[in-house]
């Protein structure tokens, strides 16, 4: 079992996220043993076929990969920092929150003063 969780977070973890921007749609599947222990005896890779100009919205469209996975993909495909692609979503998340926040805000003080004014 600890070989089986080394292999994850030390090849196939950090090979999934540099591969997924060459090959589209990657995926990793363990297959088990059908005996007791449930035993990983292979890995299945599978991929499609993808036009190399489609590089970074594979990365981004990739269900097996997690947030941060995409976004350190997406930065070793720009050629960038690594940590940027996430500071830019956070930065623009919060910008989102806070642009909410001061719309409903907005909508209180309108609202307090229409029951004021009546």
């Amino acid at each position: 079992m600890e070989k089986a969780k080394i292999v994850d977070q030390f090849v196939l973890k950090p090979n999934k996220e540099e591969l997924t921007p060459l090959f589209g749609g990657l995926t990793i599947r363990k297959k088990y043993d059908e005996g007791r222990g449930k035993l990983v005896i292979a890995y299945v890779f599978a991929w499609e076929a993808s036009v190399k100009t489609l590089r970074t919205c594979t990365s981004a469209s990739n269900g097996e990969l997690t947030d941060k996975e995409k976004w350190r993909a997406l930065d070793k495909v720009r050629g960038i920092k690594l940590g940027t692609t996430e500071q830019e979503y956070l930065a623009k998340k919060q910008k989102e929150h806070d642009e909410e926040i001061a719309k409903k805000a907005k909508q209180e003080v309108l609202g307090q003063l229409k029951n004021n004014w009546h």
